[in-house]
């Protein structure tokens, strides 16, 4: 369980006005829930209308890396629609999950855009978090107060970055353009022409500039050749389909090994035979094995220690990440981190649902294998033709809705994206699982950091 300790670099607030904000959970009770916060067990029973969901939604570079993510909040499933829950009370539970979670866990270190109203912003919210990884929204509904404006002067003068979300220029936003590192942009709120005169307003202005909603690969080839340095969307999530290119055999034949691993009677001594004979693979099997998140007292300095440490459950995860990571060695690696959270969200959902360990692994299979037309660049329907997997799981890797592991698959990326509406529909049809979906995240996000770190 988390304390309440703060991180390094985090002040604690003792501003009156803030303690005493009646819109907002006042500091000493938000360190009081942070402090009772434990992570329910898959025995207890759990109210789902007392969870709180957290997601992350990517933020990119021009090349591809990931710069931040911005974090998506409700409060459950079951009151997405309550209209009691404004703004305020929902980003004070965004940071009272967050800091129970752990903020470098949720963002692994990178930035962590979190919407702020005026209140927030003039009760200095955001001081909560380190101001070298936090960048404070300021929403498109604040009005530009005189204590706003102030607040904002503040933050920046203590090295917090500040961003202007859903932008439209007006001449009241001009002070905080003045303030501002990041200005975001719908781009699915103006057409091409209003964003060009609006980006000429702004121009003169040292910002970075953010493209939200960014569907397509075509939009953010355009969108780089207006200025914009950041984006944000499901561009790298659609395949951009290359017509009339084989896929190389070596790639086929890593995609293979994985379909092997998800065998639950898999041949463990010959994967290890295969591990033990690849000099590439035995440096990254020691190296994964002797790193600081396995928590080791003594380096391991043989394959074969590294394997018995390891166990066959653990070794088909990492090896299939190993795998599924030489077949994107030319994409950008965000959507491998989001193959391997598919992959464990989607095995949590088949475990509790009881249907036994293959159910639970060709839930696995369907989360690593979504992306795969976006890794290849090709039709799913071709690159499954060529691979032994189930008909239920090729079915729903090329879209059937019916068979049993589509809704997971579903459910999974409603979540993942913060569609919450989509997820209540969706986990209504599975008795008690909304509850546990923020556990799953939290373990799936837990296990990224411990098997992707050292790729």
């Amino acid at each position: 369980m988390q304390t309440a300790s703060l991180l390094p670099g985090e002040t604690c607030v003792t501003n009156l006005n803030f303690l005493t904000l009646k819109q907002v959970v006042p500091y000493n009770q938000l360190m009081r829930d942070i402090a009772k916060k434990e992570k329910p067990s898959f025995e207890q029973e759990s109210d789902a209308s007392s969870k709180i969901f957290v997601a992350r939604q990517p933020i990119f570079r021009r090349n591809g890396q990931v710069f931040g993510y911005e974090l998506l909040f409700r409060s459950g499933l079951d009151n997405f629609f309550d209209q009691s829950l404004d703004g305020d009370q929902a980003t004070s539970k965004v940071i009272t999950n967050t800091f129970s979670i752990g903020i470098n866990k949720i963002t692994g270190g990178k930035k962590a855009f979190i919407n702020f109203s005026g209140e927030m912003l003039v009760h200095e919210y955001p001081s909560v978090f380190p101001p070298s990884i936090t960048v404070a929204e300021v929403l498109e509904t604040v009005k530009v107060t005189p204590r706003v404006l102030a607040a904002c002067k503040n933050l920046v003068r203590r090295q917090y970055t500040l961003a202007l979300d859903d932008f439209f220029f007006s001449e009241e936003f001009r002070p905080l353009i003045e303030l501002a590192r990041i200005i975001k942009y719908d781009v699915r709120a103006m057409t091409l022409e209003q964003l060009r005169r609006d980006l000429k307003k702004v121009g003169n202005y040292k910002i970075k500039l953010l493209a939200e909603k960014v569907e397509t690969i075509e939009e953010y080839e355009i969108l780089k050749k207006m200025g914009f340095s950041l984006f944000q969307g499901y561009y790298f999530s659609k395949p951009k389909i290359v017509q009339g290119r084989d896929i190389p055999g070596s790639k086929i034949q890593y995609l293979k090994i994985i379909s092997v691993l998800q065998d639950e009677n898999y041949n463990f001594q010959k994967i290890a035979k295969l591990i033990s004979h690849d000099v590439s693979l035995s440096y990254k099997l020691l190296r994964y094995v002797n790193s600081a998140a396995m928590h080791r007292r003594q380096d391991v300095t043989s394959t074969q220690s590294a394997l018995a440490l390891l166990g066959e459950d653990t070794l088909r995860k990492w090896l299939s990440l190993i795998m599924l990571s030489y077949v994107a060695d030319d994409k950008p690696q965000e959507i491998l981190r989001s193959a391997f959270m598919r992959a464990r969200f989607c095995e949590q959902i088949g475990e509790k649902l009881g249907k036994g360990r293959k159910f639970a692994l060709g839930c696995y299979t369907v989360g690593m294998f979504s992306l795969l037309d976006v890794l290849l660049d090709q039709p799913m329907e071709e690159i499954l033709a060529q691979l032994n997997l189930s008909q239920d799981i090729t079915a729903t890797l090329t879209g059937d809705i019916s068979t049993p592991y589509a809704y997971i698959l579903k459910m999974t990326i409603a979540y993942e994206r913060g569609e919450w509406d989509e997820a209540i529909r969706l986990a209504a049809g599975i008795r008690d699982i909304s509850s546990y979906l923020p556990l799953f995240y939290e373990n799936a996000l837990d296990e990224l950091g411990k098997i992707y770190t050292p790729l």
